[in-house]
């Protein structure tokens, strides 16, 4: 498995107004931190490993209660699913939601 670094997390429109529409803020943000904690598998699949808590940590501004919620909107809606392997270890399907995630090839 390769960490990712630095990604870049591109939203498509009006692909991810679907997404932004079921999910809300709280989904939305939820993903980019489950997105920027990931690792690309040999498969090509992104790989994330975060608890509710350590999620709400990040975020601060949104309870864990918030984040539970909306992690389980995502699942619900495929966008993520449990990766059988490991507690609270998911595997991000972004495609098909407008969302894109790549290496950052330049300084922000």
């Amino acid at each position: 498995m390769r960490a990712l670094e630095e990604v870049v997390v591109e939203h498509r429109y009006p692909e991810a107004f679907v997404l932004l529409r079921e999910q809300g803020p709280h989904g939305l943000a939820v993903l980019h931190v489950l997105l920027a904690g990931a690792s690309e598998a040999d498969d090509g699949s992104l790989v994330t490993q975060a608890s509710v808590r350590e999620i709400a940590a990040q975020l601060e501004c949104v309870s864990k209660d918030s984040v539970h919620r909306a992690l389980t909107g995502l699942m619900r809606a495929g966008v993520v699913e449990p990766s059988g392997t490991a507690r609270s270890t998911y595997v991000v399907r972004s495609r098909g939601w407008g969302i894109a995630v790549r290496m950052s090839d330049w300084p922000f």
